[in-house]
């Protein structure tokens, strides 16, 4: 199976890195053995959209392809935006499965946000002691729905994967600082010439002053002027706000993608 969507393209360079993707021809599977609680680390994208019957059908794939969960404590399902196919969610609905898009954006060039926060300082994330700030404001910008026993662990873990990427040469965590203290965050990794944002982050008591788009801003300058990459990728929620600061930005909507998602709350 050939996957097409730039989103997926680029998410699965992180499974990579720390695990495997492997294609089964109807699907592709993405394994992260090391960090079994990361939903988009363990997930299946099928190569159409689901219909009335799969419900049982792509369980019982995770079940089969998961082999290190002695139960599953998620279910995550993905494919690519047809046109030509319609889908068909109902059961997985009744079943307590999430249905959710993602807006895929891009931009092979920035401009600065309309409202910039002058005082702020971006830096690449390097010390231990950076590196557990940046874990602490992570924690703090998680939605709630996702706070269960084991996400503290998952964090931790993929936390892990993205310093050891970093220090692989592969990308950058960077921190965004008022008066020394960290107040926004997010990555950037590349593979050839495209590069990936991954969790982008405003501490709660400091968001609505300009720093997350001063960030995404010199960030992704950073990378676009030292390290080859041509491409910017993000993904958002589409009816969230943070999409129109992207866009704000010099994003521009490229895709949506799909995905039906199950957890131990």
């Amino acid at each position: 199976m050939k996957v097409t969507s730039l989103g997926f393209q680029t998410n699965l360079m992180f499974t990579r890195f720390s695990g495997e993707v492997i294609d089964r021809g109807s699907y592709v599977l993405a394994q992260t053995p090391s960090n079994p609680g990361y939903h988009w680390g363990n997930y299946i994208i099928f190569d159409r959209p689901p219909r009335k019957g799969d419900l049982a059908a792509w369980t019982g794939i995770f079940k089969q392809e998961f082999p290190y969960y002695r139960q599953p404590q998620h279910f995550t399902f993905a494919w690519e935006h047809s046109a030509r196919v319609a889908s068909d969610t109902q059961e997985f609905v009744e079943a307590g499965f999430e249905e959710d898009s993602a807006l895929v954006l891009t931009a092979e060039r920035l401009q600065r946000s309309l409202h910039p926060n002058s005082h702020l300082e971006v830096r690449k994330i390097v010390t231990d002691q950076q590196w557990r700030e940046v874990i602490e404001l992570q924690n703090l910008c998680a939605e709630p729905k996702f706070l269960n026993d084991y996400y503290q662990l998952f964090k931790e873990r993929q936390m892990a994967q993205y310093r050891k990427m970093s220090e692989a040469g592969k990308g950058f965590w960077f921190g965004a600082y008022l008066n020394g203290r960290a107040v926004g965050d997010l990555g950037i990794f590349y593979e050839g010439e495209t590069g990936r944002y991954q969790s982008v982050g405003t501490h709660p008591d400091f968001r609505r002053q300009g720093i997350c788009g001063t960030l995404v801003y010199e960030a992704g300058s950073m990378i676009l002027r030292d390290c080859g990459v041509r491409q910017l990728v993000m993904e958002a929620d589409p009816d969230y706000h943070a999409a129109r600061i992207y866009e704000s930005v010099g994003f521009q909507r490229s895709e949506v993608n799909h995905s039906l998602s199950w957890w131990i709350r």
